[in-house]
């Protein structure tokens, strides 16, 4: 109701001022000349509109934009007392014109035959009313403006962050596959050949697929797998790694990247004891619109510890889900002498 009122704002200005001269008019339409009931009209809107133009139209978005709304009650305090003015002047010469026999007596004219500061007195509250009409139409207008424009100021500033924490992939995993690629060339081939496409789907998908705001939870799960397999080949019989994936709907949708960072952390600060082989489980569920992911890698004390610039970081992650899931997810984290937990549910 409140966007319908403000989006044709014009049109509704109109309609108050149509039902304003209506009202009045309709005071003295069957007490007076018609002729003379009109000009009255006309000149109550000639002199009303420019007061409650100029304080509605001019100094409230003003003193709103500047933050000087002292001033502008300043002002509609002085713009009151004179409209009031301008009434009683306006009546008391309609008095005199019928004293005069322009216009025939009226009851209605002949009954408001007051003196001056009488008139104003008894208009007071009538240019008050008027005055806070129209300026209490624009106040809510322009605030509403206000708050849509930073509306969306506040989601291109949202938008702005989660591009550049999506930019942050991690260069970590692809200096160590690139280099492991390398190596492999001068001694299996074939798997330097495997691996290098592998790897190709991972930085198409971060080049290519990661550009809209959301993908279908299919492909993000895909491109875990290959992730997932990068590190497996790149590590070998050094890493046991076992993953489980279930997905009810692989059509939901899910912001890209957003579960990356805890598997490259997995595999990134597992340890790889000379005299036992690390692990990774990762255990995927999606179940109508929850989605959980645990992630647990071993640790030592000599692991290297987690730290908020490695990679993407944690930090970075859960200033994305709390951007793009608020409320929306729990992110729990759990240390122990041997190993690192993470669980993440978040709602679809």
């Amino acid at each position: 109701m409140r966007d319908s009122i403000f989006k044709y704002y014009r049109w509704f200005i109109a309609l108050v001022w149509v039902t304003l001269i209506l009202t009045v008019y309709s005071q003295f339409v069957n007490v007076c000349p018609f002729r003379e009931s009109i000009l009255f009209v006309a000149l109550f809107f000639l002199i009303t509109f420019p007061v409650t133009s100029y304080l509605s139209k001019f100094m409230l978005p003003k003193s709103l934009k500047g933050n000087r709304m002292n001033r502008f009650i300043l002002y509609f305090l002085l713009f009151v007392p004179a409209l009031a003015f301008f009434y009683a002047c306006l009546t008391n010469g309609f008095v005199r014109l019928e004293k005069n026999g322009i216009f025939p007596a009226s009851a209605i004219f002949s009954g408001m035959a007051r003196p001056l500061h009488v008139e104003f007195l008894g208009n007071i509250l009538s240019a008050f009313a008027a005055n806070l009409i129209f300026c209490a139409i624009r106040f809510f207008e322009v605030h509403y403006k206000m708050q849509q424009e930073h509306a969306r100021l506040q989601q291109a500033h949202l938008e702005d962050e989660l591009h550049l924490l999506r930019a942050q992939i991690n260069p970590h995993l692809m200096f160590n596959v690139l280099n492991h690629i390398h190596i492999l060339m001068k001694k299996n081939v074939n798997t330097a050949d495997e691996l290098l496409l592998r790897y190709s789907d991972v930085l198409r998908y971060q080049l290519y697929e990661c550009n809209r705001e959301t993908v279908s939870l299919e492909k993000e799960v895909d491109y875990l797998k290959d992730v997932v397999e990068v590190e497996r080949m790149r590590w070998g019989s050094e890493l046991k790694v076992d993953c489980t994936w279930n997905v009810e709907n692989g059509r939901k949708e899910i912001s890209p990247l957003l579960l990356i960072p805890f598997v490259e952390n997995a595999f990134k600060h597992v340890s790889r004891m000379p005299s036992e082989a690390g692990y990774v489980n990762i255990m995927l569920n999606q179940k109508g619109n929850t989605l959980r992911l645990a992630v647990e890698n071993s640790k030592s004390g000599e692991a290297v510890p987690y730290k908020k610039s490695s990679g993407i970081g944690l930090e970075n992650v859960r200033k994305r889900l709390g951007i793009l899931y608020p409320e929306k997810h729990e992110l729990l984290i759990r240390k122990t002498g041997t190993a690192y937990k993470i669980m993440l549910i978040v709602t679809l």
